[in-house]
C-alpha cells in the first residue's frame, strides 16, 4: 500500500509500506479521505515532534474491508465508517475515569499514533464508527474535529438560549459555530477576515463582527443588555483574540482557550483580582472522548451539523506536501487528502 510518510520537518515521501494484517480483534479499513489538521501542519513545519519517520493523519474515513473473527460489534465488510485514530490505553487513571482524551499513553513508546495518511489501517473495533447513508466519506472525515468542538462546548457547560462568542472563523471556529447552534445557543463569531465572517454568516451565525473595524466587547455587550457573553471559545492563536475574549465575557462567564499557543508561554491577559471579583472561569480542552466522537458521527449523519462549506480542497498523494501548505493558509478552511 501507499503511505505519505513524514521523514523530517518539511519533507513528505510517498512510500510503499506493508499493508496491515487484520488481527482477530481488529477491523481493517481502506481509508478514502483524511483531513489535514493543525496537528499535521505543526508536525510538517517542525513546530511539534513525535518521532521521525511517522505517518501523520487522524481525521479519517473509509470503507471496512475485513473484520477480525473475534470482533463482537455489528461492523461488517463494506460498511462506510469514520475512524477514531488517536490511541487510548483504557488502563490509565484518565481512561478509567472517563477522561480518555487525556490518556497517559497516547504517545507511549511502542505505540503507533496517527496513521491516517495510509491507504489501509487496522484498528480496534471501538475506534470504528458506522456513518449514515446520506453522509459522504469526505464529510465523515470531519467527525474527529467536530467531536473536539463538542467536548469544548460541553466543558464550558453551554446551555440552550445562552450567548456564545467564538473568536476565530477558521475551520475549528466554524465547527464550534455549528455545534453551538445545535446546542441551542445564540452565537457571535469574531474574526478580522471578512471572507471568513461571510462564511460564518452563511453557516448560521447570529452575529458576526470584525474587531479590526469595531470594538468586539462593546458590540457583544450591546446585544446582551450590557452583560457580555455567557461563554467564549478562543480558536485563534493571536493574543488580541484572547484579550477580546476576557473583555467580552460577563460576570461568572466561562472562557475556553481552545487553540494552543505553540511558540511561547503567554500570560493570561486578565488580572487575578478581576478573576476573583467577577468569578470568571478559565479552562482549556484537549481532544475528545469516545462519547464525544459517537455524538459527532451521529450529528453529522443526522444532518444537524453541516461542514460542506469547509471543504476547500482535495489533495492527492502526489501533492500531499502542497496540500499541507495550503491547509496552513488563511485562504482555505479544511484540506482533505484523498488516499485512492
Amino acid at each position: 500500500m501507499k503511505s505519505a510518510v513524514l521523514v523530517d520537518a518539511g519533507k513528505i515521501e510517498i512510500q510503499e509500506t506493508e499493508k496491515p494484517v487484520c488481527g482477530e480483534n481488529e477491523v481493517l479499513v481502506r481509508i478514502k479521505y483524511c483531513g489535514i489538521c493543525t496537528l499535521e501542519q505543526r508536525l510538517f513545519a517542525g513546530d511539534m515532534k513525535i518521532y521521525y519517520p511517522i505517518v501523520p493523519g487522524h481525521e479519517a474515513a473509509g470503507i471496512v474491508e475485513e473484520v477480525g473473527s473475534r470482533v463482537k460489534s455489528s461492523i461488517a465488510a463494506g460498511d462506510r465508517v469514520s475512524l477514531d485514530m488517536v490511541y487510548r490505553c483504557h488502563q490509565c487513571y484518565y481512561c478509567r475515569t472517563g477522561q480518555s482524551n487525556l490518556c497517559e499513553n497516547r504517545f507511549a513508546k511502542g505505540i503507533k499514533p496517527l496513521g491516517g495518511f495510509s491507504q489501509y489501517v487496522a484498528v480496534e473495533p471501538q475506534r470504528v464508527f458506522r456513518i449514515g447513508d446520506g453522509l459522504s466519506l469526505q464529510e465523515a472525515a470531519f467527525a474527529e474535529p467536530v467531536a473536539c468542538c463538542l467536548r469544548s462546548l460541553k466543558k464550558l457547560g453551554v446551555q440552550p438560549a445562552e450567548d456564545v462568542l467564538i473568536v476565530g472563523a477558521g475551520p475549528m471556529g466554524l465547527m464550534h459555530l455549528q455545534a453551538a447552534l445545535v446546542m441551542g445557543a445564540r452565537v457571535f463569531v469574531s474574526d478580522v477576515d471578512d471572507a471568513r465572517l461571510k462564511t460564518a454568516q452563511e453557516m448560521g451565525a447570529d452575529f458576526i463582527l470584525n474587531p479590526a473595524k469595531q470594538d468586539a466587547a462593546e458590540f457583544v455587550k450591546s446585544q446582551t443588555e450590557g452583560r457580555g457573553a455567557d461563554a467564549c471559545v478562543v480558536t485563534s492563536p493571536a493574543m488580541p483574540a484572547l484579550e477580546a475574549a476576557f473583555q467580552s465575557i460577563r460576570k461568572n462567564g466561562r472562557v475556553n482557550i481552545y487553540t494552543a499557543y505553540m511558540h511561547d508561554k503567554p500570560a493570561l491577559p486578565i488580572d487575578m483580582n478581576t478573576l476573583h471579583r467577577n468569578e470568571v472561569l478559565v479552562t482549556g480542552t484537549e481532544g475528545r472522548t469516545e462519547f464525544d466522537f459517537q455524538q459527532a458521527v451521529r450529528l453529522l449523519s443526522f444532518g444537524k451539523i453541516n461542514i460542506k462549506p469547509l471543504i476547500s480542497r482535495i489533495a492527492g498523494f502526489s501533492d500531499a506536501a502542497e496540500g499541507i501548505r495550503a491547509a496552513s493558509g488563511t485562504e482555505t478552511q479544511r484540506v482533505l487528502l484523498e488516499l485512492d
